[in-house]
């Protein structure tokens, strides 16, 4: 029999083993697992236990058993040479080996006492069972079941495992029994108050009284359990939002890995998650137009989140090469270098915003044209106007000065009565075809009478006094009278103006 130091995941523990032979094989079998390495060197006994167990190797073999005042015992049973007690006749003196047997006796009642002070004092729960029931059970084992050490010892250890966990319970038990697997199992039990506690168990083989049993160590993980379902539940929460939010949105990491995406940014670029999730880098579904921008905020976030802006607008090329628009909105994950980001695809809405600009520089321009089109026609009007003025004005004045005058010549010679019938038809015919025009006139100067209107057109004709009194056969006298009223009335009278000059650019 000898100790050893045995490794199961970061732990190290120490085991008592013994050689023993199985149809002419050697084989080593663990008698007990004393316990962890580092939890006996905090108590400084894992020296005495080495050198204890070193020294009476193979001569005392340390037996586990239930006593009066505790539920578990440790004594030492002879298994060596009587030369070792009694004493060597050829070799040894009485005295020697009375010297010897008072230092077996006293290491074997410290062994007992250490093994006494880890079953009672040990951070993990142990029992010791034999065919499926429990024959001895640490005070920290029996806390754990609400059972009593009575109600505990004779029952079934099955008893208390939640159904559902049972058969990985045997199966890990048998596997760890067998030395195919070396790490903790996890599994429930269900409490005398009928609670699930969740318990991380190892067992190995042991002798107790003598027959073959197994000692099993285990430490209670409910509160580790707790925790981790609430983190549990609250991924899943997460991960739910992170799915049906609706929008396409991925997790960064800080060296720009897409950490994760949702469906909906599968759905918008047709990048599947099994080619990007830690894989690839945002970079590669960004134009290099953007990249060097996009990049600098990627950094300016994860030193100071408040000085990268939340929102701006980007390219991304999608699965297919094409180029849409998106609206971002990222933000660090507190706590961490990941970014959280969510994007919009606006390229529906740019491109109608790009329709309404062109089609508004179309009409700016058509209406550039249109008003040079009006201005031009404006010119048109104003010029047919002016010639229709000046037509108007050459009719009235070559009627006044080439056709009145004359029927007026005619009418006082010496005409029969019916000629002069004639000539008041002719001149009331032409009067009323040069009526409009005077009326014309007359609404520029609506001061002045008909006769002056008459005799203010042949003036600005260059006539004079003279010719316009023959004209219209009255007085010199009688037309200076009318000339004096129109500069009145004109308001030329304490001015130098030529009357001509000015019914020539007024009327």
């Amino acid at each position: 029999m000898f100790a050893r130091i045995k490794k199961s995941g970061r732990n190290e523990y120490l085991q008592l083993v013994e050689n023993r032979r199985d149809n002419k094989k050697i084989s080593q079998r663990v008698v007990a697992t004393i316990g962890r390495m580092d939890e006996l060197q905090a108590n400084g006994n894992i020296e005495t236990i080495i050198r204890s167990l070193s020294r009476f190797a193979g001569k005392n073999l340390l037996n586990i058993s239930t006593g009066e005042n505790s539920n578990v015992r440790a004594t030492a049973e002879q298994t060596g040479s009587a030369q070792n007690f009694e004493g060597n006749k050829g070799n040894r003196s009485l005295e020697e080996g009375s010297r010897q047997g008072e230092e077996l006796k006293h290491s074997i009642a410290g062994n007992a006492h250490i093994y006494k002070t880890i079953w009672e004092s040990s951070l993990a729960g142990i029992y010791i069972s034999q065919n499926g029931i429990f024959q001895a059970v640490s005070p920290l084992a029996v806390s754990f079941t609400g059972f009593s050490l009575k109600e505990l010892i004779g029952k079934n250890s099955d008893s208390m495992i939640f159904p559902a966990d049972l058969d990985n319970v045997k199966r890990n038990a048998g596997d760890m029994l067998g030395g195919k697997r070396l790490s903790p199992y996890e599994f429930r039990i269900i409490t005398k108050q009928q609670n699930i506690c969740w318990i991380m168990e190892t067992v190995t083989s042991t002798i107790f009284q003598g027959k073959p049993a197994i000692l099993g160590n285990f430490i209670n993980i409910t509160k580790r359990k707790i925790v981790e379902n609430k983190l549990q539940e609250s991924d899943n929460l997460y991960r739910a939002i992170f799915e049906t939010t609706g929008t396409a949105t991925i997790i960064i990491e800080d060296d720009m890995t897409i950490s994760l995406l949702n469906s909906e940014f599968e759905n918008m670029t047709g990048y599947r998650r099994a080619e990007w999730e830690g894989k690839k880098k945002w970079p590669e579904y960004i134009p290099e137009k953007d990249l060097v921008r996009m990049k600098k905020t990627h950094r300016l976030r994860r030193l100071d989140r408040n000085a990268a802006p939340r929102n701006f607008e980007h390219d991304l090329i999608d699965s297919g090469g094409k180029i849409r628009n998106m609206f971002l909105t990222a933000d660090i994950i507190p706590g961490t270098k990941k970014s959280v980001v969510s994007f919009t695809d606006i390229t529906a809405w740019k491109e109608a915003e790009q329709g309404l600009k062109n089609r508004e520089q179309e009409l700016q321009i058509k209406s550039l044209n249109l008003e040079e089109l009006n201005t031009a026609l404006r010119v048109l009007l104003k010029q047919r106007e002016k010639d229709r003025e000046e037509l108007e004005e050459k009719v009235l004045t070559n009627v006044k000065e080439f056709v009145l005058p004359y029927v007026e010549k005619t009418r006082n010679g010496k005409v029969d009565e019916k000629s002069m019938a004639y000539l008041g038809i002719l001149e009331s015919n032409l009067k009323d075809i040069i009526a409009p025009f005077s009326r014309k006139l007359s609404s520029k100067y609506m001061n002045l009478t008909p006769k002056e209107i008459q005799i203010a057109n042949f003036i600005k004709e260059g006539k004079n006094s003279k010719e316009i009194a023959d004209i219209m056969n009255v007085s010199k006298s009688a037309i200076d009278v009318h000339r004096y009223r129109l500069r009145t009335k004109l308001g030329l009278n304490n001015q130098k103006a030529n009357l001509k000059s000015h019914l020539t650019q007024y009327l």
